[in-house]
């Protein structure tokens, strides 16, 4: 009797074990097509409570949210590079994860093949480009200039070893490199205010900003890194080495930057100091 039950009760085993396996869930992945916009969209950080630091994000429509317009990450399809301005048709693979990380989506993208890339709007004609030689050149976006960023730090000092600081800087504190010394925007209008959703939007969101230097007077458009303008886009090497071996202690460069939106249009203008301790 005891030889019977065994071989059952092994049998009944497996049985149990493969139907469990069956019901495990599994992902799901599909081949669908997704349309991406040619202006980024606009989200957070989910550290970000505050909404200081606003990021540029894709705006993207598709088959499993059809009529709205949807943010992803700009690092949210694998294999996708974006260029701002371009309207993109993408055949990309979604995969449903069925179990999703805590703090991620459950839905991943892979790009499998780009079905078409257009400029939108078309070039402007010449006439219409934004022609920018003095500070009275640069068209304001309507309702600016106006205070939509703050600056979190606007003054940098050099000491008499050619190392760079912030101006408060205490002694013990790091110095700064070069490389990464940066401008740093942060959000200034509060989620409550009225003005928060007029101005948290893509015509209102630096993209650029037009530099107004204390040694020329032609005027450089330079590109903002997710709200932040490294000093290295605006002071040369030379200049450096000029200002730690050169100036004399208290000599200060104050420039000013028109921060632009990503037509070119003014928004505000903010300060920031270079000086020789």
């Amino acid at each position: 009797m005891n030889k019977l039950i065994i071989p059952f009760l092994f049998i009944a085993c497996l049985f149990f074990v493969t139907a469990c396996s069956d019901d495990e869930p599994k992902d799901k992945t599909k081949d669908i097509i997704m349309s991406v916009s040619d202006e980024p969209g606009v989200m957070y950080d989910i550290f970000d409570d505050e909404g200081k630091y606003p990021m540029i994000c894709l705006r993207v429509m598709d088959e499993d949210f059809p009529g709205e317009w949807r943010n992803l990450p700009m690092t949210a399809i694998e294999g996708f590079e974006y260029e701002i301005g371009h309207m993109y048709t993408l055949k990309v693979r979604r995969t449903i994860l069925a179990n999703p990380p805590a703090d991620a989506s459950s839905y991943t993208y892979r790009l499998i093949a780009v079905l078409e890339d257009r400029i939108w709007p078309e070039e402007p004609n010449e006439e219409e480009k934004i022609v920018v030689n003095t500070e009275e050149d640069i068209p304001y976006e309507e309702k600016c200039p106006y205070h939509i960023y703050d600056v979190y730090k606007d003054a940098f000092v050099i000491d008499g070893n050619g190392k760079m600081h912030y101006a408060d800087y205490k002694d013990g504190d790091p110095e700064l490199d070069m490389s990464v010394a940066a401008v740093q925007l942060e959000f200034a209008i509060d989620r409550s205010s009225p003005d928060f959703l007029e101005f948290n939007r893509i015509g209102k969101m630096a993209y650029y900003a037009y530099v107004l230097s204390p040694l020329t007077e032609k005027i450089e458009k330079v590109w903002l890194t997710r709200g932040t303008l490294y000093l290295k886009d605006v002071i040369s090497q030379e200049l450096y080495d000029e200002i730690a071996m050169e100036y004399e202690s208290g000599q200060t460069l104050e420039y000013s930057l028109v921060l632009a939106n990503i037509h070119g249009y003014g928004l505000q203008k903010v300060k920031f100091s270079i000086s020789k301790e």
